[in-house]
Formats: structure tokens, C-alpha cells, sequence
């Protein structure tokens, strides 16, 4: 991404150079608090929740194996090894419940890990040249500033999209102790991640693998692609990618009125039940809503 962007005036001041999937996957009221009303610094620094971390742990094991693991004895086991070690290390951010939901995502992160690269064994990945992470970015049409992305893996023939899915907090037993639900593998892909493959397809112009992988049991994923699933061919994601343009130009209209977010908050009904609102301590909970309060 060397060339040049113009960056209208209006997203300069709220210091907005791009769009993104992720931006545009979050509801209006999020977004104008995570990316108007707070900046990068705070972005970069907060915690998410344990399913967050463990995620991109068991995204970095897959990357170990592929690029990293070629003169261990056992790469599986390195890529393993690896992917806990990073996750261990997001430990002391939790206490009290999450710190629990920790533990139960410690446990399942290495076959996580087997169960993504054995997907990616079924596409015929590992015949493929690759990389990791390449970025890319597409111009939606009427909006002044592009949407960039990084894509989880892209060979030559396709892009990757790597997502897992943890196990949901249950009852507590008799016992005392908590059970923990498996979530079952989705029989059609979610909307917002098939917003995300519509970005990757028409900014790398490839067909998009959706994987879903869990550390449940071995082989607990799932594919989708333009030939299991039809709302991963071009015609849907062309309808998805219609989505992004429509919140962007909603969301361009509103910083061609004003940069200040409590100008803005006039304009953006909150939800706080949502759970995108759950990471937020209670002293950044009432920051946040007095945008809207007087």
C-alpha cells in the first residue's frame, strides 16, 4: 500500500484515514465511540475478551506451522506449543468469571490449532504458494477514503478466512462448579464475517475460503466456499459489499456535519444491552454514555 491517498479534511480531523471490515461490521452508536470519541492509543491498548485472545492465538499457531516450524521434529506440536504460549501470556489481564472462561479456552486452543491446519489440508492449502496477513484494499464507490484489510492467509488461487468458535458459558451443577456448552458449528456462514469475505474477494479478486474451527474434538471445523455455499459466490458478496457502502455513507454523511462526537451522538440512537459494550470497564461504561447524556 505505497500510493498516495487524499485525505478529505473531515476525516482528517477525527484522524480517520480508512475504513475497515471490522469498522464496518460494528454498529453506528460502537463506532462513533471507538473511533471518534476514543483514539488509537486506546484502541491499540484495550482488552478483549478471552475468546478474543484465544483467537488470535490459535490464528498465530496456524502461522507458526506454516511459516515458522519447518525444522521442528514435530511441527503440529510446535505450532501447538506456540499458540498457548501466546495465549498464556494474556492470563493476567482477567479475574472472576472471564478469568474461568480463560481456562476452558487454555484447554481447547491446541486442538484448535489441529483442527485449522486439517482444514486447511482439505482445500489443498499447503500445495499452494502463500503468505500471511497480506494487505489489501478496495474503493467503494461515492466513498472518499478506502477500506483496508489483512487478509488471514491468500495463496495465488484464493484468500483465507480463519474463524474460531469457544465453548458458552452454561449452568452451574450441583457441585458448585460451572458447565461449559460447546457452540454448535453454523449451518451458513455469519452475515458479518460473509461482509468480511466480500472485502477480500473483490479487493484481492479471489474466491474466499470461510473456515470455522473449533477445539471441541478432532475435526471440529467447517468450509465454506463459492461451491458448498451460495451466499459465498460473487453475486451475494457483490449484495454484502452493497452493505459496507451503505454504512460508509452514512457514516460520511455524518463527519461532513461535524467531528465532535457529542455533535454526532444527536444523530445515533445507543444501544448499551449490546454486547459490543461488554468489554468496557464501568468508568469507560459512563464515559461513554454520557455522549448522550447532558
Amino acid at each position: 500500500m505505497t500510493d498516495f491517498n487524499f485525505i478529505p479534511d473531515y476525516y482528517s480531523k477525527v484522524k480517520l484515514s480508512h475504513f475497515s471490515p471490522s469498522q464496518c461490521n460494528l454498529p453506528n452508536d460502537v463506532w462513533l465511540h471507538n473511533y471518534i470519541f476514543r483514539d488509537k492509543n486506546w484502541r491499540s491498548q484495550r482488552t478483549m475478551n478471552p475468546n478474543v485472545h484465544a483467537g488470535n492465538a490459535a490464528q498465530e499457531g496456524v502461522n507458526y506451522y506454516i511459516f515458522n516450524s519447518h525444522n521442528d521434529d514435530d511441527p503440529i506440536a510446535a505450532a501447538k506449543k506456540h499458540a498457548t504460549k501466546l495465549f498464556k501470556k494474556s492470563k493476567i489481564y482477567f479475574h472472576g468469571d472471564q478469568l474461568e472462561q480463560w481456562e476452558v479456552c487454555n484447554e481447547l486452543i491446541p486442538m484448535c490449532v489441529e483442527n485449522g491446519l486439517d482444514a486447511l489440508t482439505e482445500i489443498e492449502f499447503f500445495t499452494q504458494s502463500s503468505t500471511t496477513e497480506e494487505y489489501c484494499q478496495f474503493q467503494i464507490p461515492g466513498i472518499e477514503v478506502k477500506t483496508e484489510g489483512k487478509t488471514d492467509l491468500l495463496t495465488k488461487n484464493y484468500a483465507i478466512e480463519l474463524k474460531t468458535k469457544w465453548k458458552r458459558r452454561g449452568a452451574v451443577k450441583k457441585d458448585g462448579t460451572r458447565s461449559w456448552n460447546k457452540v454448535t458449528l453454523p449451518k451458513e456462514p455469519d452475515w458479518n464475517y460473509l461482509c468480511q469475505c466480500a472485502f477480500y474477494h473483490f479487493a484481492t479478486k479471489k474466491p474466499v475460503y470461510l473456515i470455522y474451527h473449533t477445539g471441541f474434538e478432532k475435526g471440529s471445523y467447517k468450509i465454506f466456499h463459492k461451491d458448498n455455499c451460495e451466499k459465498m459466490r460473487p453475486e451475494f458478496l457483490k449484495y454484502c459489499l452493497e452493505h459496507f457502502q451503505m454504512v460508509q455513507t452514512v457514516r460520511q454523511n455524518l463527519l461532513e456535519i461535524s467531528s465532535s462526537p457529542r455533535e454526532l451522538a444527536k444523530y445515533i440512537q445507543p444501544d448499551f444491552s449490546s454486547f459490543y459494550w461488554n468489554d468496557l470497564s464501568d468508568e469507560e461504561m459512563e464515559e461513554a454514555r454520557s455522549l448522550w447524556i447532558k
